[in-house]
């Protein structure tokens, strides 16, 4: 496979504030992730079907009341907000954008969770956190962006409790030397213009090798790409006709988000090049 060159953080700070990004985000609600769509309920709403994502991924790390969790790429702290209030957690959110961070504080102070919710601006792969302060760390659709990967996972590892789980929502792909060449184009600009630097290296079933590698045990990987594939019809429905516009002056850089949402349910979700997963790990 082909190395691609990668950048630094500045990358993805540059990605998340582009005026298209923020759109897309502006319209989410602030929330970064897809929904989970339970099978014949397509038409479930999509902040709906994100809080269902969240569910399903929070019921695989069992808290109790009172946890500790860490919520690492926030973004604007939706899911880290909702899961305190739900359950009555604490949560701890990073990020590296400060205008995100300066958004989460703002919902938090005025929901009145100051005793139980915070958020900093802050790398994941070397936070200050004291080693063994989380029973759990989530990380939705964020580990992807990391330049290393392996020190992010190093870097969990450490600030987990013994016993402490990990949950990750993140893409997986086949190997770029799979894809049609016309396609590898296109994957590559997306992976290059997005700065999801790990993307290549989280390839289909190499999760439990990447997370054991990393000292985590139990790891468990759940393929739910078809239960996101009806957030991706919405989106292709709305932006189909202007991609082909985009396509015709050769925008595709400039408008990655919606580049990536069409390539992805027009080819890489039917030709199995992509994946959605919901990974699960402990701590020894």
């Amino acid at each position: 496979m082909k190395t691609l060159i990668l950048t630094s953080k500045d990358k993805v700070i540059g990605y998340y504030s582009t005026l298209e990004s923020r759109a897309v985000y502006f319209f989410l609600k602030g929330v970064k992730h897809f929904g989970y769509y339970p099978e014949n309920q397509e038409n479930t709403p999509i902040l709906e079907a994100q809080r269902l994502m969240i569910e399903r991924i929070f019921a695989k790390l069992n808290l109790k009341s009172g946890s500790l969790l860490l919520d690492a790429g926030c973004g604007e702290g939706e899911t880290a907000i909702y899961l305190a209030r739900k359950y009555q957690i604490r949560a701890r959110g990073i990020d590296i954008l400060d205008f995100n961070i300066e958004k989460a504080n703002r919902k938090r102070t005025s929901l009145g969770l100051k005793d139980r919710v915070d958020f900093q601006i802050m790398d994941y792969t070397n936070t200050n956190f004291s080693n063994e302060t989380f029973d759990a760390i989530l990380a939705l659709e964020t580990v992807v962006h990391a330049v290393d990967y392996e020190s992010v996972l190093k870097e969990f590892y450490r600030i987990l409790k013994p016993g402490g789980k990990l949950c990750m929502l993140e893409y997986s792909m086949s190997s770029l030397d799979n894809f049609p060449s016309d396609l590898k184009n296109v994957a590559e600009m997306i992976i290059r213009e997005s700065g999801m630097h790990s993307l290549p290296y989280f390839l289909h079933g190499k999760f439990p090798e990447i997370l054991k590698n990393a000292g985590f045990s139990s790891v468990t990987v759940e393929n739910v790409t078809q239960r996101v594939v009806p957030m991706f019809k919405k989106y292709y429905a709305l932006l189909q006709f202007p991609y082909k516009i985009i396509k015709l002056f050769k925008l595709q850089k400039r408008f990655i988000n919606i580049t990536s949402g069409v390539e992805a349910y027009q080819n890489f979700i039917p030709k199995d090049l992509w994946r959605e997963n919901i990974i699960a790990a402990i701590k020894i």
